[in-house]
């Protein structure tokens, strides 16, 4: 009797443990974006971080925005991104899980690894011009990493879709002082054209045959893109192709909108 007592006493342990390994190993990244919610949730903890009390609130507050806007807000907390970039990532399961209604391509993707304290914010084609790229990175840059970096994960999403609903409804306004950052006065610009045009100009009278032409051509085209402002400016986001979604959401499409940030 104590033998038998003994033996399975072993074999729940060991269940056990190899039921705890198989949960450390399980999750896979791929298997995430391959596999949309059924039933479709708008917050989906795959790390454990939140509360079941968190998870409901939040659901409750993205749900009721999806049903009086149309617009869906989906939250992905993962433990890790396998290697991927996190922009990549959110696009993916934007694309896949079908992430907003097809029509309207009117889905947002807020993606959060905990390990890899990286964090992504990716709209769908149709609320691209309410989330841009520098209202994405403001709400991450002031409002989420802040609370993450105080182990607020809870509040910092809360905080974080509170004001991507704001966004969408045209409340939240980024700075518009903040995509000027880092480039030149106008004065500085000024002096860079001046000396410029004076050092192709002296290139210019001193060249032979079309040589001086061919500078002067190419100075007239260095200097109109740069009086014209062309190229983006050092955004680190640019557009890209897209796919119909499919799964248990609408279908939205996504392109390559969005921003990450880090904590």
């Amino acid at each position: 009797m104590g033998m038998k007592k003994i033996t399975y006493t072993l074999l729940l342990f060991f269940t056990a443990i190899g039921s705890f390994a198989q949960q450390g190993q399980g999750f896979s990244m791929e298997q995430v974006i391959k596999t949309a919610p059924n039933p479709q949730k708008l917050v989906n903890d795959f790390a454990n971080i939140l509360t079941a009390d968190q998870q409901q609130a939040l659901e409750r507050k993205l749900t009721l925005f999806s049903d009086s806007t149309s617009n869906e807000i989906t939250v992905v907390i993962v433990p890790y991104l396998d290697g991927m970039d996190p922009a990549d990532a959110a696009i993916a399961i934007g694309r896949t899980w079908g992430v907003g209604g097809k029509k309207n391509n009117n889905g947002v993707v807020l993606l959060i690894s905990v390990e890899d304290r990286k964090l992504n914010i990716s709209p769908g084609y149709g609320l691209e011009k309410s989330l841009p790229d520098i209202t994405c990175q403001q709400i991450i840059k002031n409002i989420i990493v802040p609370n993450f970096r105080g182990k607020d994960f809870y509040r910092g999403i809360e905080e974080g879709t509170d004001a991507i609903v704001q966004a969408t409804k045209g409340e939240f306004k980024a700075d518009p002082n903040y995509a000027k950052r880092g480039r030149p006065g106008g004065i500085a610009k000024l002096i860079f054209f001046v000396l410029i045009i004076i050092v192709f100009l002296a290139v210019s009278s001193g060249g032979r045959g079309g040589g001086g032409s061919f500078m002067s051509s190419g100075g007239a085209f260095l200097l109109g893109s740069l009086l014209g402002g062309g190229g983006r400016g050092g955004g680190d986001y640019g557009g890209g192709s897209s796919s119909g979604g499919f799964g248990g959401f609408g279908g939205g499409s996504f392109g390559g909108g969005g921003s990450s940030g880090s904590w």
